[in-house]
């Protein structure tokens, strides 16, 4: 009871110098703020007394941004009530600064990296500051200051948990994720959590927790830890202007990308041996020519690497994979490859050619199950190709019905999905094919399609999805039925396997080896845009959105009789032309190869 009395005692005390302070007046007679600096004893206790009633009437005070109608809370709400739980005890603090927890705390802030985060998104440098200024005043304790690196560390920690559940980047309108509405109770109970466990374990529970994203993390925090990140510009001469110059300069990069140990013999073995592994390993012909892309290869620093191994990290944790099942087909857009993944073994490996690089033909992201194995197949041409790019129709079944225009390829060495198309139900009527064209699988640059995915030696993917499932059917047995006859067949798989589009120009192999690869949709930019250089979402005002509605209208239009005309022309042309009628084997699908 004593103890209790003296505390009252103390405490009305210390409100009586901290009103006496805020009262001071000015030479002018005007109020002013003084802030709460007091020097006391450095009595925890009293300390985190203090501490309290200083967050009593500071956190309520937090504006929280809210809006019902489109589900958004902001980290004020989360912030409120951590310190409302914990009847606004201290939870980073101590009478001599960070208290254990908030050291830990500002040193995984720190190395944000090692989570694949961009530490200035949480104010770590301004955190930091406020830090050292609290220690240079020792013993004396300034309030203001205190409050605002308690606060700021528990918000940085609610903000480093959103972005490693969801991603940094919201999108284009939002521009960073910041909303708290689904998951603010979520977080509140890992922050406590943590008052027993490792703050960084603890963040990373919310990770996917898949082979594939493991193996990411694991060589992204090897590439930190053994790198140091900061710019370090790096310049490549044009080897068409200066040879020499070029080679020098590769040589150099070579070696702080750790592929050589000596930079100062120009020509030897090693140094072509170094650079045709480089290319390699960057997805590209290793044939020690200083190309374009190996240029650009070469002068992506550690700075740009990290900040490419954040941004896929970060597509990892929007797209929301929290696990893959045993057995899957997946395929990485930006690798142009196509693997068959069984048991984290991977089963069989192709190259693939993807959509064009333009928003009308680029292979979408998705996840399906394949369903359907056809051989022979037939080809129903897309409307958009009949009215845009077709010359001839020769060749090819040409009807009408109702006003609607069909033309359809028959099976045959000639068809453009080949000899063998691999179907799985999706919005984008998009699937994996073969093609008569195969000199495009050993380009650097793969991207010809007009969004489906081609594929190299498909007989061999079919056979490994059909060997899965019930068929008593080999790759052997698969080749000698196509030989036999040209005839569509269909095969449906009583077990779908399921099958994953994604975009990932950064990778790890089944080595743990990070790949890096060419943007080849230009979609890395803007994530490093937004969260490494600040970029700010442009939001278009009432009267921008009004124009550009009115604008598209109007070019929808035009276009729509710009293409009936342009149909029209083709179908006559071609009927008069067309001779013969090769009547196709059934096939129902419409879509883009």
């Amino acid at each position: 009871m004593m103890l209790k009395h003296s505390w009252k005692i103390v405490g009305i005390m210390l409100s009586c110098v901290v009103w006496l302070y805020a009262c001071k007046c000015n030479q002018e007679g005007n109020a002013v703020e003084i802030e709460k600096t007091i020097e006391i004893p450095k009595d925890e206790i009293e300390f985190q007394q203090n501490m309290s009633t200083v967050l009593h009437d500071y956190v309520p005070t937090l504006r929280t941004i809210q809006n019902d109608s489109t589900q958004y809370v902001s980290w004020h709400a989360a912030v409120k009530e951590i310190y409302q739980q914990n009847n606004y005890t201290s939870l980073w603090l101590s009478a001599n600064g960070l208290s254990p927890k908030g050291k830990e705390m500002m040193h995984v802030l720190g190395n944000a990296e090692f989570l694949a985060l961009n530490k200035d998104l949480y104010q770590y440098e301004q955190l930091l500051h406020i830090k050292d200024s609290i220690l240079k005043i020792l013993p004396t304790v300034d309030f203001n200051l205190c409050k605002q690196l308690e606060v700021g560390l528990t918000r940085s920690f609610f903000q480093m948990a959103l972005h490693i559940d969801h991603g940094m980047f919201a999108d284009t309108i939002q521009g960073i994720q910041s909303n708290f509405w689904k998951s603010k109770d979520a977080y509140i109970a890992l922050l406590n959590k943590t008052k027993t466990d490792s703050i960084f374990q603890t963040l990373s529970t919310l990770e996917p927790n898949n082979p594939l994203y493991n193996r990411y993390m694991k060589a992204l925090r090897a590439f930190v830890a053994k790198n140091n990140i900061s710019s370090n510009p790096i310049s490549i001469r044009n080897p068409k202007t200066d040879s020499l110059g070029a080679v020098e300069d590769t040589r150099k990069a070579l070696v702080y990308h750790h592929y050589l140990v000596d930079s100062m013999k120009m020509f030897d073995a090693a140094y072509l041996d170094a650079l045709k592994q480089f290319q390699k390993d960057n997805n590209l012909n290793g044939d020690g020519v200083i190309g374009a892309a190996t240029i650009k290869a070469l002068e992506r620093d550690n700075a740009k690497k990290f900040q490419l191994l954040a941004i896929n990290a970060d597509r990892w944790r929007k797209e929301q994979i929290k696990e893959l099942p045993e057995r899957y087909v997946w395929v990485n857009l930006p690798s142009y490859r196509l693997k068959i993944i069984e048991k984290d073994t991977l089963r069989l490996e192709k190259r693939v050619v993807i959509g064009k690089s333009n928003l009308k033909n680029e292979t979408p992201i998705l996840e399906s199950a394949i369903n359907q194995i056809v051989l022979w197949p037939t080809w129903s041409v897309p409307q958009s190709i009949i009215k845009h790019e077709m010359k001839s129709f020769k060749g090819y079944v040409v009807t009408k019905n109702n006003g609607w225009t069909s033309v359809v390829q028959p099976p045959g060495p000639r068809n453009a999905l080949g000899v063998v198309k691999i179907l799985f139900p999706n919005k984008y009527s998009v699937y994996i094919h073969d093609t008569p064209t195969k000199a495009t699988f050993n380009a650097d640059f793969r991207a010809a399609s007009h969004g489906c995915v081609r594929c190299q030696e498909p007989l061999e993917v079919a056979a490994a999805l059909m060997s899965m499932d019930t068929f008593r059917m080999d790759y052997d047995s698969l080749v000698a039925l196509k030989d036999a006859k040209i005839a569509t067949r269909t095969f449906r798989l009583k077990k779908p396997v399921p099958v994953y589009f994604r975009y990932f120009t950064a990778e790890a192999d089944f080595k743990g080896d990070v790949k890096f690869y060419a943007d080849v949709y230009n979609r890395d930019k803007q994530l490093i845009n937004y969260i490494f250089n600040g970029k700010q979402p442009h939001k278009l005002t009432k009267e921008e959105i009004r124009e550009k509605q009115i604008a598209d209208s109007i070019a929808i239009i035009k276009k729509k009789i710009k293409d009936s005309i342009a149909a029209d022309i083709k179908l006559k042309a071609a009927q008069e032309k067309l001779t013969t009628t090769i009547a196709p084997q059934p096939d129902t699908t419409i879509v883009n190869p």
